[in-house]
This record gives structure tokens, sequence and C-alpha cells, in this order.
């Protein structure tokens, strides 16, 4: 299961990365709002309007592919991997920061998928506000699981090396 999760976090990685660009250069307006921090409601409407309806359209697709398999992938081989180093480590286990930044990021994409599908119509601040706060939590979850997973693995690969010399 974690080969076939990295595997198709790979390849998810990749896809995004060319429908990231695709649209960047294509339509203008800089990197999506998935990748911003925070989101104001001004800068989204911009963004949608500057990429134009091809842009639009684009930016749609690039969300089919968010929801899946990328938001599953990246939460099963990060969070199984933070999960390993846990309990490798004997810490406690913080894999679920993996699961929360994923929830973070459906909330955040079916929002934005919305207020594009919505265009020109503005959809509630309040619900842009909502995803924002979500914006920010999965970043935040994904950064500290980041870390941890760094932290953990540098620190077994230590005790595992003390441990094999005597």
């Amino acid at each position: 299961l974690l080969i076939a999760a990295g595997l198709t976090e790979a390849l998810s990685v990749g896809v995004m990365i060319r429908r990231s660009g695709y649209l960047q250069s294509t339509f203008g307006g800089g990197n999506p709002p998935d990748l911003w921090f925070g989101i104001q409601d001004e800068k989204l409407y911009n963004y949608l309007d500057v990429i134009g309806d091809g842009g639009r359209e684009a930016y749609r697709k690039m969300n089919s592919w968010d929801f899946f398999p990328y938001m599953p992938s990246y939460m099963i081989f990060y969070g199984a991997l933070l999960l390993i180093q846990c309990r490798s480590a004997q810490a406690s286990d913080i894999s679920w920061l993996f699961l929360i930044a994923m929830i973070g990021d459906i909330i955040e994409t079916g929002t934005f998928n919305y207020a594009a599908n919505q265009f020109p119509e503005h959809i509630s601040s309040t619900i842009v506000r909502a995803a924002s706060i979500a914006n920010e939590i999965k970043w935040v979850s994904f950064g500290f699981g980041a870390i941890g997973l760094v932290g953990l693995f540098v620190h077994n690969s230590l005790k595992a090396k003390k441990a094999h010399q005597g």
C-alpha cells in the first residue's frame, strides 16, 4: 500500500505541476489560489477574472485531479511514513496531521471550484473566509507534519546508528 501510495503521489505531483504550469503560462494570473496562504475575496475574484473563461475551465480540471488522486495519495503516503517514524521512535502518533491537511484542502478546493463555477457572481464572503481558514490549516498541518517526519527520521536514524555502533 505504501509503495502504491508513493507512486500515485509522485504521478499526482507531476500532473498537478504540469496543470498548474499550463494554467499560469496560458491564462496568466500567477499561482492558483490553492498555493496561496490565506485568501482575500478581492484577490480571489481578481484571479478568476484575469484567467478568463478558459482559465477557469482549466482551473476546474486541475481541481478534479486535486480531489482525486492527489489529496488521498499525499494523505496516505506521508501519513503512513510519519506513522512508521512515530512508532519507531515510540513517540506520540502525529500522522493525523496529514488527514487534517487533506480536510482543509477539500474545503479550500471545493470552495474555490464553486467560486470559479459561479463567477462573475460572487459567493458569500463568509464562505471565502472559511476556505481561507481551511487553506491556512492545510498549510500549517502539512508543514508541521513534514517537519515531524524529517525530525523523526533523523532521530530514528541517529538512534539506529548509535545502537549499531555499540
